[in-house]
């Protein structure tokens, strides 16, 4: 009878065999969660150089913001004080950038001082006086139908369209005060 004894020999390679294909399952797992792990981190960076893009733009857009408030309230302060002229506005823009920046006031304070260039008052109305207050507002008009009246209720008209489109010019110039209902 043959013997079928196992030697440590054969115990040891079926170990080590299971062990082999335990790791390489486990190697094989790895790299797909690595995969996995790999396109998230790439999608990350694809999102975070479009945030990146984003923050660029809104930073360009407030300061387009920026400058165009400036410009508006700065045509607005110029308009509340009579500077209508484009020249005017030009060298009034120019003559404050001419100031100090550092401890330079704002530019409303800055028409109604004392201090202005010539070439400033020049365009001023009145020689550089704030424009006087303009008059109150004016009442607002009548409402439109305040003296409207209702249609003087009465008999139907006899006279249909047809009917007067049939008359001779003598019947319609006799019913014509009936027609228009002048007669009631």
């Amino acid at each position: 009878m043959p013997d079928e004894t196992v030697t440590p020999d054969d115990v040891g390679t079926s170990r080590a065999e299971d062990r082999i294909r335990s790791l390489s399952a486990e190697r094989k797992m790895l790299r797909e969660q690595m995969a996995e792990l790999q396109s998230r981190y790439d999608s990350a960076q694809e999102m975070v150089k479009q945030a990146d893009t984003y923050k660029a733009t809104a930073a360009e857009w407030e300061t387009k913001f920026s400058q165009a408030r400036t410009q508006w309230e700065t045509e607005r302060e110029l308009f509340s004080r009579g500077i209508t002229d484009q020249e005017g506005m030009d060298f009034v823009r120019m003559a404050y950038d001419r100031l100090p920046a550092e401890g330079r006031p704002p530019l409303g304070e800055w028409l109604a001082g004392d201090k202005l260039p010539k070439a400033v008052r020049a365009y001023m109305p009145d020689g550089g006086a704030t424009p006087a207050p303009s008059a109150p507002p004016a009442p607002p008009p009548p409402a439109a139908n305040a003296g409207a009246t209702n249609a003087p209720r009465g008999a139907p008209s006899q006279y249909s369209p047809e009917a007067i489109s049939r008359m001779s010019p003598a019947e319609y110039k006799a019913a014509r005060a009936a027609i228009l209902g002048l007669d009631r």
